[in-house]
């Protein structure tokens, strides 16, 4: 492609350009496409480069002020108050090695390389933008659900459920995660193909096929059906309850209002994580339809070429 007009330096989110079949993997045709994003391109970048820090400095002070007060006499006492904690910490975990980190990668040189010249830094990152984003996820499935049986069963187990089996539940679960966290080091994740476009230290290996699936299902879809269902049967019971309150007792609002509190917070809570659990779903999931299933591969034949571009 010889004659086209662009040179591949249009792409200017190639950081290598001695490979030998750029001309064949990026045609004039996916040149002059790239060009005509490049109005929306911008606009991402400059929400990057300026929103994305606002929004990580404001998300880790509402955290840390949301675990100090949680940690205050009067609330760290409660068992939702212990999730809500360990969930304030796991998401400043996440704002700062998923976005922080990566947007220290992208706008100096000298952050990037310290990855790219430490194997260790390298495998160490992949493993905690996975482990951070995984526990919040499910902390949120897990708490979704206690306070239900909490609340289905207020004189059976789950009435007894104290901080000390809180404790255990998320210890199991942080092991969990760092167990499964272990994975990237063997298959790529969102390090390699980052939205802030620093050149990754993590090689792209390809996906372990099927287990791919299970994967996405395991860090999104079966998280969001969890918590769907949780909240849904959380409203449900909830009314029930007021129900038998208001035939039980005149004065039923107030004492419903104090009781009904922790479960309402509970359910705004991981309402928002269903809002924003979801796009990351939706993309992964098209993500791994189009590797597999859609993809084309770059040919000089004019038939699959075409394909390959369109």
């Amino acid at each position: 492609n010889l004659t086209c007009p662009l040179p591949l330096t249009t792409l200017d989110f190639l950081y290598n350009f001695s490979q030998s079949d750029l001309e064949i993997v990026w045609p004039c045709e996916i040149r002059f496409y790239w060009l005509s994003l490049q109005p929306f391109v911008k606009f991402v970048r400059f929400l990057l480069s300026f929103v994305t820090p606002f929004i990580i400095i404001l998300g880790v002070l509402l955290n840390t002020i949301s675990f100090v007060i949680l940690s205050t006499p009067v609330l760290c006492e409660t068992n939702l108050s212990l999730y809500l904690k360990a969930l304030a910490l796991s998401d400043n975990g996440a704002l700062v090695f998923n976005y922080a980190v990566g947007i220290a990668k992208s706008h100096f040189i000298f952050v990037n390389n310290l990855f790219m010249n430490s194997r260790f830094l390298c495998g160490l990152n992949s493993i905690t933008m996975e482990f951070f984003q995984f526990t919040s996820t499910w902390l949120v499935v897990v708490f979704t659900w206690t306070r239900l049986f909490a609340i289905m069963f207020p004189f059976g187990i789950y009435g007894h459920y104290n901080n000390c089996s809180g404790t255990i539940t998320i210890a199991i679960l942080i092991c969990l995660s760092f167990i499964i966290s272990l994975t990237k080091l063997y298959s790529e994740g969102y390090e390699t193909d980052s939205v802030f476009e620093f050149i990754p230290c993590q090689k792209k290996i390809k996906p372990w096929g099927n287990a791919m699936y299970f994967y996405i299902a395991l860090s999104t879809w079966l998280p969001l059906l969890f918590i769907f269902i949780g909240n849904i049967l959380l409203i449900i019971h909830m009314k029930k309850t007021e129900k038998i309150r208001c035939q039980l007792t005149q004065n039923f609002g107030h004492k419903t209002n104090k009781i009904h509190h922790t479960s309402r917070t509970l359910f705004v809570v991981s309402t928002v994580y269903l809002v924003l659990l979801l796009p990351l779903g939706i993309v992964e999931t098209l993500g791994l339809y189009w590797d597999i299933i859609l993809i084309k591969f770059p040919d000089t034949e004019a038939k699959r070429k075409a394909e390959y571009i369109h």
